[in-house]
């Protein structure tokens, strides 16, 4: 099991999970190859919140999933769902009656 106590190991975890090496990321964010590497394997390093918030969006997670290690699913999960238009919502609802009745 990974240790993911710490910011730059969740990043990490995120970037492999979204698929996207150092290099791709970076170019994501406007940001460099070292700095995401320094990001992910120096605890001591604090990036700002913008780019926090865009590295969040580029590894499709929440800021508070990268910061404090809050489970990345439900927020992603409902900023995705208020995107939806009304007939996709209504069909996920259908298939949330659907699981809950079985």
């Amino acid at each position: 099991m990974s240790d993911i106590s710490t910011f730059g190991t969740r990043l990490k975890a995120a970037r492999n999970s979204a698929g996207l090496n150092q290099e791709a990321l970076a170019q994501l964010v406007g940001s460099s190859k070292g700095y995401i590497s320094e990001l992910e394997t120096n605890p001591d390093i604090r990036p700002s919140a913008e780019l926090v918030m865009k590295l969040a969006e580029a590894v499709e997670t929440t800021v508070e999933h990268l910061m404090r290690g809050d489970g990345p699913g439900d927020s992603a999960f409902f900023r995705s769902y208020q995107e939806l238009d009304d007939g996709t919502k209504h069909k996920l609802h259908g298939i949330l009656k659907l699981l809950r009745d079985q």
